[in-house]
């Protein structure tokens, strides 16, 4: 795989719907909790977002390993193999960390703003919009190195 197309389906396929992941969870605690800017309710909020956020890590473990084999950049390859939930208990431990401080910050970035009629509203169907047109893009550009199917290789 050229690096220009890693750098595209990492962009497509695992950023951007990473990016909008933290945001729907934001926009969810937001919308779902009275009060929501009470620090024991974000941190709850925050806590079940890494969770979330780690489930659906579960999810691109096949495509982050397809495209991480493919890198020779060892910054990148290496970036690319944190998010691996397939990795050491340190690594794991720092992935939950990270996605609890990310989700928090997602929390507190979309109540400042977005006012709550939007985030109630249009907000999440935006948001998953752009999501699955992102991973569209994304698998269609290396669909074949990413399929499971035996056959396609």
């Amino acid at each position: 795989m050229k690096k220009e197309r890693i750098y595209l389906v990492f962009t497509f396929l695992l950023l951007i719907p990473y990016i909008c992941s933290l945001v729907i969870i934001g926009i969810g605690y937001n919308a779902l909790v009275r009060h929501s800017d009470n620090l024991w309710r974000t941190i709850i909020g925050a806590l079940v977002g890494a969770m979330i956020m780690f489930a659906i890590k579960a999810t691109i473990q096949r495509p982050l390993d397809l495209v991480s084999d493919n890198i020779s950049e060892n910054f990148f390859k290496q970036l690319l193999r944190f998010f691996s939930i397939r990795r050491r208990k340190l690594f794991l431990i720092g992935n939950v960390v990270l996605d609890f401080g990310l989700c928090w910050l997602a929390t507190l970035i979309v109540r400042a703003i977005l006012p709550l009629k939007v985030i109630v509203g249009t907000s999440t169907g935006w948001v998953l919009l752009v999501m699955l047109i992102s991973t569209c893009i994304g698998a269609y550009i290396e669909y074949d190195n990413l399929s499971i199917d035996p056959q396609q290789r």
